[in-house]
């Protein structure tokens, strides 16, 4: 009779405190709960570090390098963006099958932008809709004839958006090549070596092409 009585009083209880807001079991709101809360939400948005995310730590190495970027550094959330930006770019270069659809983007890719244009070009399913999308975009109207770079080439200097031809003019053969992803995308490190007056005779210099799409996107003397 006793045990009976003391649980229709713990029952009583228990209702009362409930009905009052006084016994409630939110356990997310529990403060010893929110750090773990929060790195299982930070792992699931895939925020781009070297320890989570979505970016494999050897990728998001190669494509910081590939921006100028140091890996190593703490990397801004607009950084972040850009590597992120990189990765899907050369995801969806692979998804290109046929040597028409590689030949268009070839094409296209000296006049884009960004790499959120090459992903928002990429991203589109068939051939038609990737020319309809260039259409739309007006992007052939950002073509610059090769014949406004020759004031240029005659004083052997560079500007960005020369083609590799005008720069081989300006500049002659470089000592070595190197390309990134498919050859056919033309997304090459051109390194020439040259000799320099300085105030002490001449000094060695090695210097750096970059090319976008066959394109002169920067350079940088070391």
């Amino acid at each position: 009779m006793k045990n009976i009585s003391f649980i229709l009083v713990y029952g009583l209880l228990i209702s009362t405190f409930s009905s009052c807001g006084l016994y409630q079991l939110k356990t997310a709101d529990r403060a010893e709960l929110t750090p773990e809360t929060d790195r299982v939400t930070v792992k699931r948005e895939g925020t781009i570090k070297k320890d989570t995310g979505i970016i494999p730590k050897a990728d998001l190495e190669k494509y910081a390098f590939e921006l100028g970027l140091n890996p190593d550094n703490e990397l801004s959330d607009e950084e972040r963006t850009h590597i992120l930006s990189r990765y899907k770019v050369r995801a969806l270069e692979r998804t290109l099958d046929s040597d028409k659809e590689r030949q268009h983007y070839s094409k296209v890719l000296p006049y884009l932008l960004t790499d959120q244009e090459k992903v928002d070009y990429l991203s589109n399913p068939t051939m038609e809709g990737r020319q309809a999308w260039v259409i739309r975009n007006k992007i052939w109207s950002r073509a610059r004839s090769d014949k406004d770079f020759l004031e240029v080439v005659e004083s052997q200097d560079l500007t960005l958006g020369m083609n590799m031809e005008l720069v081989r003019k300006s500049w002659g053969e470089p000592e070595s090549a190197e390309h990134s992803g498919n050859p056919i995308y033309k997304n090459e490190k051109w390194r020439y070596i040259r000799d320099v007056p300085s105030p002490n005779g001449y000094k060695r210099e090695r210097r750096y092409v970059f090319f976008e799409g066959g394109r002169v996107l920067g350079w940088e003397t070391e």
